[in-house]
């Protein structure tokens, strides 16, 4: 069979089979078009954040975000210079989740988060997506709504050093209030971290200085209870001079030590009393947001498409492999001799 002969088969059984192939197509296409409008609308938003800090805190020469963030990938990029916490991991993380999960909305009947997200799943699924059941309990509810949180929320540091923060719904006031919770929560954790790394640094060089104090105190109890002892003594004597000598030494030293750890703590309590930082959101999470719908028209057309193509295999099929082992007969015993060679191999 030439492909000439190929193409005049070809076109017969597609005339003859026209109906079928039509209908078939039509059916295709009417399936993708419900499956389109069954499908939810989502909305995502988008929210940009950065932390406002004290005036010697951000490096003139660095970005806004040098107190958040110590700059590379994403994989490294910390949440402060005194504690390498990675701010996509906090964001991400099952505890900011959950903490998410678990708010309640005032305007919605004081309901939780997570029986919202839920109760909007429900309200917004396509035929093919089963009804999630409410668990009785707190503790399941806010993991399964922990879990469903993770598949519409990213977290990334873009090209200019600035942290965004992405939300996928399917209802946008719910969107805008669960993308105010996640700021909410790591702008928490980013101040409740920073006051308390100053209020331990703080209690730190404390401790310090009062243990330096101590301990000159120590020494002067010492010379004082030598120089007691050694009131009608030949003080010039070595076994009275070498230990006042190493007591005035070890008493200077403390003394410098006690001098740096003073200037410590005076740092530390200034860096308390301002340590106030204020994340500060640059792009709210407020509509409009970008809408997500599967187009009927396009999802018809694909549709048409995979139905012509799907029934008219269908009725070709067997012609074309017909006409495919001809031709590899053709390729490997020569086109003169391709009919005796196979009845000489079946015999």
């Amino acid at each position: 069979m030439s492909s000439q002969e190929l193409t005049i088969e070809f076109i017969k059984r597609i005339k003859k089979h026209r109906l079928f192939i039509i209908f078939s197509s039509l059916f295709f296409a009417a399936v993708l078009v419900v499956y389109a409008l069954k499908t939810p609308v989502t909305y995502t938003s988008t929210a940009s954040i950065f932390p406002l800090t004290a005036g010697n805190d951000n490096n003139a020469t660095s970005s806004a975000l040098s107190a958040l963030f110590s700059g590379g990938d994403n994989s490294s990029n910390s949440f402060t210079d005194e504690a390498s916490v990675n701010i996509i991991e906090l964001a991400l993380s099952r505890t900011t989740r959950d903490e998410v999960a678990s708010m309640k909305d005032s305007s919605r009947e004081n309901k939780m988060i997570a029986t919202l997200l839920i109760d909007d799943i429900n309200n917004h699924r396509s035929f093919l997506e089963p009804k999630i059941e409410i668990p009785s309990d707190s503790f399941s509810l806010i993991a399964k709504a922990a879990r469903i949180l993770k598949t519409g929320l990213t977290a990334a540091i873009n090209q200019n050093n600035s942290f965004v923060l992405t939300y996928t719904g399917r209802s946008p006031e719910l969107v805008r209030t669960i993308s105010y919770g996640f700021i909410d929560k790591i702008s928490k954790f980013y101040i409740d971290l920073k006051r308390e790394k100053a209020k331990t640094d703080f209690e730190f060089a404390t401790g310090k200085v009062d243990s330096l104090r101590a301990v000159m105190n120590s020494k002067d109890n010492q010379l004082i209870s030598i120089d007691k002892r050694t009131l009608f003594t030949n003080t010039d004597k070595m076994e009275f001079k070498v230990p006042t000598e190493n007591l005035i030494t070890e008493k200077q030293m403390l003394r410098q030590q006690y001098a740096v750890a003073v200037a410590n703590q005076q740092n530390a309590a200034y860096k308390l009393q301002k340590a106030t930082p204020v994340m500060k959101v640059l792009d709210y999470p407020e509509p409009p947001y970008d809408v997500q719908k599967r187009s009927p028209l396009v999802y018809g057309v694909i549709g048409f498409l995979i139905g012509l193509m799907l029934s008219t295999i269908f009725f070709t099929l067997r012609l074309l492999i017909r006409y495919a082992k001809e031709e590899a007969n053709k390729a490997i015993y020569g086109k003169g001799n391709a009919t005796d060679n196979q009845n000489h191999i079946a015999a």
